[in-house]
């Protein structure tokens, strides 16, 4: 891809990177910024905690539907006036740009924008205007990032466009050291995720879509239609010859994935929905499985060579395997301990939980548990963004797993085509006998090239797996708390000001309402009215905590009107707003 985002020399000083690569991360450790920040020694020179990192060119990162999406970090560095710069590749994007941005986070605190500046927090984080965020949604040919350019001469240029991919990029002004813990309280380890809808897909329900034009497509997130992206756009597969054959069940699978589901505190929502994300290093096979997992969906090549697609719905078999298909079989008339299952630990993607993957109430069956005696678990995480689908797709999960009729079937040539059909009816007669005659789910197989025919394997279809009472079935999901966070520190109230005429000169005497903490220290400073400028801050590191607080601020000019302010620190290193300001007027300075 021309002029696509690479690795660059990445020069880390007073910090540490930490680049998270979707549902991974990857820390290059550099300088701890636990250095005069912390430690109030003098200030380092810059060349002197600076150093160069090359890292290794990250692997593509790829995603459907709506998701807070992390990057891959190709940029740290220092402008020469202190600002600090972050550029990461969220998303690559082969078939044109996402759909767009919705929400920004700061390592793990939501944050709203007024153009592209950062608006602070209630507790100081990112005041100013310090921080500044951006971002390009991939198109084919994207423009550099203007104020990076100007930064960052030479390392980051007007050739650092980002062709056809999703990226975003952060900076962070400078602050004085004794606000640094404030505005900044982790330091200069700020990542940012966003929180965006991802790729158009086609769908062949829609006729103004062309399958060979995207910009004619729409954001979506069927489960069904991410799989179709994936065939069509990731793997290549040529539309005419292996998707338009079968094209009516790739538009049957999507209006399932499209189907209301009653809800349990009303309304209701789409069947399957899907927030797949992955890296270019994941097998294709992998993929397609955490897709097809989003909505139970099964996918096979037919004799054809087309990609057929089934969702998970029980639909009436359309094919039929007999006892003058079967050559030899194999059946089961129960579950092994060791493959049952009576718990599924069900996970999701959490919109109220800041799009993490979060916890809710095990699929159980307490039936079985009761009968067994033992509960044999296993987790259950489609990438999907709803805990009742993900529920609902536990008890399918379930009742195929435990299904107590199941066998393995070798055909003739007359039965191949039982590897492109999900549900088939199943007559397995031997000797006069019958063993089984029903719906049966293929759940595996593969051309067996003696017989001409196949060999699958089967499952017993439960008839009620598809019924749905969210009132009992729709279960608890995770717990929706607020997280903690550091409440903003209150303005000190100064309860009066005097001034205080000694032999050597004047000094002011204040009292402060403090707020009930022992944790304090305290800081003034004075300038005569109408100045510019303050004086440098006095330090009161050994104030005992009382009601109210005494503090001796001077010497001060004397027969002039001086204002006053008070601040004070936590053990934290959080430093509160200065107090509103306090005129005094000292006397004249006493005659000899």
């Amino acid at each position: 891809m021309p002029q696509a985002l690479v690795p660059v020399i990445v020069k880390l000083g007073v910090s540490k990177l930490v680049a998270s690569i979707a549902a991974y991360a990857i820390t290059a450790a550099a300088t701890s910024f636990l250095s005069s920040i912390l430690t109030g020694a003098g200030n380092t020179k810059p060349e002197s905690t600076e150093r160069e990192l090359k890292l290794p060119t990250p692997p593509r990162l790829y995603g459907m539907g709506r998701r807070r999406w992390y990057g891959a970090q190709m940029l740290f560095d220092t402008a020469a006036n202190g600002t600090t710069g972050d550029v990461w590749a969220f998303l690559d994007c082969p078939a044109g740009p996402i759909e767009g941005v919705e929400r920004v986070y700061l390592n793990d605190d939501l944050v709203t924008l007024a153009g592209d500046v950062v608006q602070g927090l209630p507790d100081g984080r990112y005041s100013g205007p310090r921080v500044r965020v951006g971002w390009r949604l991939g198109l084919m040919t994207e423009t550099a990032y203007a104020n990076l350019v100007t930064l960052f001469p030479g390392v980051w240029t007007a050739g650092h466009r980002g062709d056809g991919i999703f990226s975003g990029y952060l900076t962070k002004d400078p602050v004085e050291a004794k606000d640094f813990i404030k505005v900044y309280p982790q330091g200069d380890q700020i990542t940012m995720s966003l929180v965006a809808k991802s790729y158009r897909c086609f769908d062949p329900r829609n006729p103004a879509h062309d399958p060979h034009n995207p910009a004619t497509w729409a954001w979506t997130e069927n489960a069904a239609l991410h799989l179709l992206w994936f065939y069509m756009v990731y793997r290549g597969l040529d539309f005419g010859t292996q998707i338009l054959p079968v094209i009516g069940h790739w538009a049957t699978a999507a209006s399932v994935c499209d189907e209301p589901v009653p809800l349990k505190a009303g309304g209701t929502e789409p069947r399957y929905r899907g927030c797949v994300a992955w890296d270019s290093s994941k097998l294709p096979g992998d993929i397609v499985n955490e897709m097809l997992a989003c909505f139970d969906g099964w996918t096979a090549q037919d004799a054809n060579g087309c990609q057929v697609v089934y969702a998970g719905k029980i639909t009436a078999p359309v094919f039929r395997i007999g006892p003058e298909h079967i050559v030899s079989s194999s059946r089961q008339f129960f579950v092994e301990d060791e493959d049952r299952i009576n718990e599924l630990v069900v996970q999701y993607v959490s919109e109220q939980h800041d799009w993490n993957v979060v916890e809710g109430q095990s699929w159980r069956d307490e039936g079985d548990i009761s009968k067994r005696g033992r509960i044999d678990s296993d987790g259950f995480a489609p990438q999907s963004p709803s805990f009742p689908q993900n529920r609902r797709l536990a008890k399918r999960r379930q009742a195929r797993q435990n299904a107590p009729q199941r066998g393995k079937i070798t055909t003739t040539v007359g039965g191949r085509d039982v590897l492109s059909h999900r549900y088939i009816e199943l007559e397995d007669v031997e000797a006069g006998a019958t063993f089984y005659s029903g719906w049966a789910e293929v759940v595996g197989g593969e051309r067996d090239y003696e017989t001409g025919g196949a060999v699958f394997d089967w499952v017993a279809v439960n008839p009620d797996v598809d019924s749905w009472n969210p009132s009992t079935e729709e279960g608890e999901p995770a717990p929706v708390g607020n997280r903690v966070v550091g409440e903003p520190l209150p303005t000190p109230v100064v309860l009066s000001a005097t001034a205080v005429s000694e032999t050597y000169g004047v000094n002011l005497a204040i009292e402060v309402q403090p707020p009930e903490r022992t944790d304090l220290t305290w800081y003034a400073r004075f300038r005569v009215e109408g100045a510019a400028v303050w004086g440098a801050d006095m330090t009161y590191a050994d104030i005992d905590p009382g009601q109210p607080v005494s503090l001796i601020v001077g010497l001060v000019p004397a027969d002039e009107e001086v204002e006053v302010q008070v601040a004070y620190g936590v053990g934290d290193g959080r430093v509160s707003d200065w107090s509103a300001t306090s005129v005094v007027s000292t006397p004249p300075p006493p005659t000899p």
